[in-house]
């Protein structure tokens, strides 16, 4: 390899970020899509599902993430909440079919890339339509 070009893995996982494994992917037709994201200081997104694999990349601020294991997205019981603080840098793997949001605890915009891959014409996030 050439020294002009520098290659590193930044992300190699086969769990989300809050532990669950990743399913494996569907037959049929398959299509990448490529988000960015600003959240400013104080934002959050709502609670939300993502049906697809994804996987992102803090590029810079922090974002914290919240999920939670109740079926209904209800994080009432401390018990069931896991989060994770993410910074510029990063990388993680998106939960599948799991209950999260995130919120920009910082003091500087959270941008971030998220891919996710799957089946053409599934959205990639499905959203409880609430904020916490």
């Amino acid at each position: 390899m050439s020294d002009q070009v520098e290659i590193k893995q930044i992300l190699k996982t086969s769990s989300s970020w809050s532990g669950t494994p990743l399913p494996g992917f569907n037959s049929g037709k398959t299509e990448f899509k490529v988000l960015l994201f600003k959240i400013a200081p104080g934002g959050k997104t709502t609670v939300h599902v993502h049906p697809l694999n994804g996987a992102g990349y803090m590029i810079s601020g922090e974002l914290t993430m919240f999920s939670t294991e109740d079926p209904h997205g209800s994080f009432d019981n401390p018990k069931q909440v896991k989060q994770i603080k993410l910074k510029a840098g990063e990388a993680w793997a998106e939960s599948v079919n799991i209950w999260h949001y995130g919120l920009n605890q910082g003091t500087k915009d959270a941008e971030f890339v998220l891919i996710f891959s799957g089946q053409v014409d599934v959205p990639p996030t499905l959203s409880l339509g609430t904020r916490k």
